[in-house]
């Protein structure tokens, strides 16, 4: 695939760059406008359920990450670039070791009238996914242009670019997807403290078993000061699945949201709760409509030290055919509630350690995905 195999070759150039012998970032060059920065990491961790389903056993495991991180801010054009690789080895489930490549590469341009980036990535991914009740491993590929334009004093637009191709390591099991996603924004200056916006979207997912997806969504919102003290973004609207090739015809419309506001109760409290309603397409190819929101408190309790609280709540929807238990009969409905507790050391500053704590609680219409899952991650992390 030609589109593929320029990726590979952008995402090759700037894993050389940051790879390149460079000799506060780890190294300066060019008087401070070039920075090259190592990240890494080691965590000792347990999961009492590593695959998400209700048949799942657990596992103590190893996990880390080793990465480099390159910028540079000279003239117009601003350049991020990142290579990292991450491991984990699970002690009671060997086949499930992984070391996972990602290298990451942006161009910004944030200085005369028109401004925006491009972005492009490679990552190979090992995740527990709770949508199919199992780990799948997958390459992933993205690209991504934005451009912000001012019309006049108090209008602008931005409009956005993205494609996302999923490529799965086991490919009679799950099924692979390309998606291009199109929005286009019109921004309103409402005040000193908030703006006004509509969003149009588009997003068109091709799946490798010849089925697709359409899906289409206006909504509008406002960012910066929400009401009194919250600050964020919010937006609310209307969307619509069209898909095709399958069993499913006809479409499905609801509402869409997404948002995140912030209230800095004082100089160490903040609350931080986030939204979450959209249609998306499982490694199974099932359509799903996802719903979720939580409440973030964070407590910076020293100079060194600080403490994370969330909880969250949400439902997955499953849409069509597809998501019938039996045909014609009752239809899986996944629901859940989540919390996480987490404790963070600053020891200097080029090391800190936490520990963190989530447990999880899947209920659904189908009994293989009703499970619970305990984690404790213990992780030292190093910043040059």
């Amino acid at each position: 695939m030609k589109l593929q195999l320029r990726f590979l070759t952008a995402a090759a150039v700037m894993a050389a760059a940051v790879s390149a012998p460079c000799a506060k970032a780890l190294v300066s060059l060019q008087d401070g406008l070039d920075h090259v920065y190592v990240d890494a990491s080691v965590e000792f961790a347990y999961d009492s359920n590593v695959f998400a389903n209700a048949q799942s056993g657990g596992s103590f495991s190893t996990q880390g990450s080793l990465g480099m991180e390159f910028a540079r801010r000279a003239g117009w054009i601003g350049v991020n670039a990142t290579a990292s690789l991450d491991f984990a080895r699970y002690a009671n489930f060997r086949d499930q070791d992984y070391i996972d490549p990602k290298i990451t590469a942006e161009l910004t341009k944030q200085t005369g009238r028109t401004t925006g980036s491009l972005t492009m990535s490679v990552a190979r991914e090992d995740r527990t996914d709770v949508t199919v009740n199992t780990r799948d491993t997958s390459w992933n590929y993205a690209a991504g242009i934005d451009v912000q334009y001012p019309v006049i004093e108090r209008y602008s637009l931005t409009g956005t670019l993205d494609y996302a191709q999923t490529d799965y390591t086991d490919r009679t099991l799950f099924t692979n997807q390309n998606t291009y996603t199109g929005n286009l924004y019109l921004y309103y200056i409402l005040d000193d403290e908030r703006d006004l916006f509509i969003d149009g979207r588009t997003r068109y997912t091709n799946e490798s078993n010849g089925e697709t997806d359409v899906d289409r969504a206006l909504s509008g919102g406002v960012s910066g000061q929400i009401y009194g003290p919250f600050n964020g973004s919010v937006q609310v609207g209307y969307q619509e699945r069209t898909p095709s090739g399958g069993p499913d015809h006809g479409d499905f419309q609801d509402v869409t949201a997404t948002g995140t506001t912030t209230w800095n109760i004082n100089r160490r409290i903040t609350v931080t709760g986030n939204l979450s309603r959209d249609f998306s397409t499982t490694a199974l190819a099932q359509s799903i409509e996802s719903t979720s929101a939580g409440l973030t408190f964070q407590d910076s309790l020293t100079a060194k030290a600080s403490t994370t609280l969330s909880a969250e709540v949400g439902e997955n929807r499953f849409l069509g055919v597809a998501g019938e238990i039996q045909p014609g009969g009752k239809r899986r409905i996944d629901e859940f509630i989540g919390t996480t507790a987490s404790y963070f050391y600053t020891i200097n500053e080029h090391l800190k350690f936490s520990i963190t704590y989530t447990y999880y609680q899947g209920f659904s219409t189908l009994d293989y995905a009703v499970f619970s899952r305990d984690q404790v991650f213990f992780q030292v992390q190093s910043h040059w």
